[in-house]
């Protein structure tokens, strides 16, 4: 089961937090999910791939989340 870490500073409350984890937990192939909204960061347990991966920052995205990888969860990311 992968997981990885993604930065979003635009969690500002509890609620957004709850909020995100909800959307999050709705996509069939995602075990669990931590959001940090003080360190601005999500952490997310799936099964799958990059395509999963991708439709995980496609959801943060939806959710109205400025989302990017965090360093050193993507060798394309310094």
């Amino acid at each position: 089961m992968p997981d990885v870490t993604f930065v979003v500073r635009d969690v500002a409350s509890a609620e957004d937090a709850e909020k995100l984890g909800r959307a999050l937990k709705r996509l069939g192939f995602v075990n669990g999910v931590n959001v940090d909204s003080e360190k601005g960061l999500v952490a997310v347990s799936f099964e799958g791939g990059e395509v999963e991966r991708e439709k995980i920052e496609g959801t943060m995205g939806e959710a109205g989340h400025d989302v990017e990888p965090s360093p050193g969860a993507d060798p394309d990311v310094d």
